[in-house]
């Protein structure tokens, strides 16, 4: 259940950093005003990224949940530690 909800709660951190990626290796440009052509292979992705980019604006909300699972996964690496060095 755990991995379920950590995946959920990062999902639009992890679009937006593939938006901004695939926007830098290919040269395009990407901003909140509007979505711009980018044609790939003579694909247009410019919506594309415009649409992952913008899964940003999620991150905000999920910014708490967010700290919370950093806060949860160290705090059961620091568990795990203190278990085997005291096994």
């Amino acid at each position: 259940m755990m991995p379920i909800l950590i995946a959920i709660v990062w999902t639009p951190a992890l679009l937006l950093a593939l938006g901004l990626g695939l926007a830098f290796l290919t040269g395009c440009r990407v901003d909140e005003g509007s979505r711009h052509p980018c044609v790939i292979c003579g694909l247009d992705l410019g919506g594309l990224l415009y649409t992952l980019t913008m899964m940003g604006w999620l991150m905000i909300p999920m910014l708490p949940f967010m700290a919370l699972s950093i806060l949860f996964g160290a705090g059961s690496g620091v568990w795990a530690l203190v278990r085997g060095w005291w096994a």
